[in-house]
């Protein structure tokens, strides 16, 4: 009891001498708490002198996330000239030099035809893809924290997780073998069963592409996205099932009432994160699953980013305004996202 009143008068010391000093400085003190009320910069300032002694633990991943992360930033200025050609001799200097500030590759990037069909592409994929890979990962882990091993449970999802360290050229040419047309297990199942008549080119038919694209992401990533809803479900207090079931509730009932209100703040992280890259598909799946027959379903703003920056070598400005135009929308769209969690959930990234 001497030491808690002892550190108790301690603290309040501290409180009272910050007070007297604030006044010293007329800084606005809460009159409830007789703490220091500082602004933001003000706070932070407070906080970066406070700890001061812990930065120079920081300076190497900073002076990284500086070198790598806003340094290229300055290539942003290649969509505002009118050309710029490494190719053409001189290097980044003569490049540079060649064109002028110029607008118009905003304008190109907007009027040009194939925008059209990559959004399409793109938006229909990535749409219809978070209405099927978002919830699968919350139902495995829900099933996942219903097994009564521990051991059989973590077994489980280890074998689920493989997929996803396997490379999207191995995944794919698993399934392509899978779905052969000439001794492809599935069309010889379906065949014997009467449910085709002949073999079909499942990767070749612009049809299916779509849905196999969002296939393959299922069966890859499935696992791995369940692991933060498991660690979710694993957190929460054992009691509140136990006085559950004393009330009679069913496992429905269990997880509708208990578990997926507390994991909510996850779902909603998550799904922002998700959100985020809507405009992307994921260049490495389109170029493994490659075939001339489906060239038009495969292009994308992935794959037209790749044609007019890596194939068409002259397009850099086009290929920066692209990059930047995506860059924009994700960042608009995790903002608002983060700002709607924050409102409604209570909880956000930052």
């Amino acid at each position: 009891m001497e030491k808690m009143t002892d550190s108790t008068n301690e603290e309040v010391a501290a409180v009272s001498e910050d007070a007297v000093s604030a006044k010293k400085k007329n800084v606005k003190i809460d009159p409830v708490t007789g703490q220091v009320v500082r602004g933001f910069w003000q706070e932070e300032l407070h906080r970066l002198k406070k700890h001061r002694s812990i930065i120079w633990f920081v300076l190497p991943a900073l002076s990284l996330v500086i070198l790598f992360g806003y340094v290229p930033m300055v290539g942003m200025l290649i969509a505002f000239r009118s050309k710029f050609n490494v190719y053409m001799g001189g290097g980044i200097a003569g490049a540079w030099a060649s064109g002028t500030w110029s607008l118009e590759n905003f304008a190109l990037i907007a009027t040009d035809p194939r925008i059209g069909l990559a959004l399409k592409n793109t938006l229909l994929i990535n749409f219809f893809g978070l209405l099927i890979t978002f919830p699968l990962p919350i139902i495995c882990a829900l099933l996942l924290a219903d097994i009564k091993s521990a051991a059989m449970s973590k077994f489980v999802l280890i074998v689920l997780c493989l997929p996803n360290f396997l490379s999207w050229t191995m995944t794919v040419g698993i399934w392509a073998n899978v779905m052969s047309p000439t001794d492809g297990m599935l069309n010889n199942f379906l065949c014997d069963i009467g449910i085709l008549k002949e073999p079909f080119d499942f990767f070749g038919s612009n049809p299916w592409f779509k849905p196999l694209v969002i296939f393959l992401k299922v069966w890859k990533g499935t696992g791995w996205s369940s692991i933060i809803f498991y660690a979710a479900i694993a957190s929460i207090d054992k009691s509140f099932f136990e006085a559950a079931t004393l009330d009679g509730a069913s496992k429905f009932q269990k997880i509708l009432w208990i578990t997926l209100p507390t994991i909510v703040p996850v779902i909603g992280l998550q799904l922002i994160m998700t959100v985020t890259y809507i405009m992307s598909v994921g260049l490495e799946q389109l170029m493994a699953m490659y075939t001339a027959e489906t060239k038009h379903e495969q292009f994308t703003v992935d794959t037209y980013l790749y044609e007019i920056s890596i194939q068409d070598k002259t397009n850099a400005p086009l290929a920066t305004v692209l990059g930047i135009v995506n860059g924009l929308i994700a960042l608009f769209l995790m903002l608002g996202g983060n700002a709607i969690s924050k409102k409604l959930l209570r909880t956000s990234l930052w």
